[in-house]
């Protein structure tokens, strides 16, 4: 029989050890004694993403926003409801997304006073300016979003705002601008100031840009700090994916072509376990990659249409398959 008490101890214990699957059994154990108030049910949500089990995290996540409003805690109410709604974008379910985030805007206008939370609610801004091609704007919303977070000493929205913001500079052709930025969210997270998704968003977020910069030095310091950061969480799921896509591409530009494709083969397993279809079509679009160079055509053209499958556009990949087999049309 579960002693509740003993369980959520015990659950408490192995999320700040970041033995994410121990958490989870032992939250969950917790919950179905006695339902967990919002503080538990947010080490639960966490326990869950990191593990790989997004479907439960969101759940979860919601339990917690209704959780918060009971306890009269609208600012907590608020972050969930961001996070839950920047969750269903990124999976393209951007009707509810936006309903979500309408609700976290609504709430927060009814308080009438200054709050980091508002800061949050402006990367949902930084997103759709860079989506419609206002790069300039995007950069304006997230130096704002920065701001907010150093002013209320939110290293997680702070480290958020200024990475995406140095990704925005290099993509304006402002690349020691956006390096530096760069850099520097990358101290929070090496000082371990940040919180587990964060440090996650953070890490892959920077390699992005670090490889659209061309600065496979960095990105490859970074990407071994990744891989580190993994390792000593033995039970993630989250993030290990994006990091084996990572390596996957380093390993094809030194030319270890049979490691990349190994690697490339791993992601796309660990990605599919996650329940991470959209990284799942960049691990795909790598081993496609691979292929390619490798000259193996035949597996390059279905590892393409399996990451078209999982909505990654083939391109330039598979333009260049074509001109590898003759068909230039």
């Amino acid at each position: 029989m579960v002693d509740p008490a003993a369980a959520l101890e015990r659950g408490r214990e192995t999320y700040e050890s970041q033995a994410w699957a121990e958490a989870c059994e032992q939250l969950q154990a917790a919950d179905r004694c006695s339902p967990l108030d919002a503080g538990d049910l947010e080490r639960l949500s966490t326990s869950l993403y990191m593990a790989g089990r997004e479907e439960e995290y969101l759940e979860v996540l919601e339990r917690v926003y209704h959780a918060h409003l009971q306890e009269e805690e609208e600012l907590g109410a608020v972050r969930a409801a961001f996070w839950i709604g920047v969750n269903l974008a990124r999976g393209g379910q951007i009707g509810p997304a936006g309903g979500w985030l309408g609700r976290a805007a609504r709430l927060l206008d009814r308080r009438q006073e200054d709050s980091v939370e508002r800061g949050y609610l402006l990367l949902p801004t930084v997103f759709e300016r860079e989506a419609r091609g206002d790069l300039d704007g995007a950069a304006e919303a997230a130096a704002e979003a920065a701001a907010i977070g150093e002013r209320f000493a939110d290293d997680d929205l702070y480290a958020l705002a200024a990475h995406e913001r140095g990704h925005l500079l290099i993509r304006s052709g402002r690349i020691s601008d956006g390096i530096e930025l760069l850099d520097e969210s990358m101290v929070a997270v090496s000082a371990g100031e940040l919180s587990p998704i964060v440090s996650g968003i953070v890490y892959c977020g920077v390699i992005l840009a670090c490889r659209d910069a061309q600065e496979v030095r960095r990105a490859k310091e970074w990407t071994a700090a990744l891989s580190a950061w993994c390792e000593q969480q033995p039970d993630l799921v989250a993030f290990t994916g994006r990091c084996l896509i990572h390596r996957a591409e380093l390993m094809q530009l030194d030319g270890a072509w049979t490691d990349a494709l190994e690697a490339a083969d791993r992601a796309r397993d660990r990605c599919l376990a996650g329940e991470n279809r959209g990284a799942a079509g960049e691990a795909c679009y790598r081993q496609g990659e691979v292929h390619r160079v490798m000259g193996e055509h035949t597996s390059a053209e279905q590892a393409y249409r399996e990451a078209s499958g999982h909505g990654r556009e083939p391109q330039p990949g598979l333009a260049l398959l074509r001109l590898a087999q003759g068909n230039a049309e």
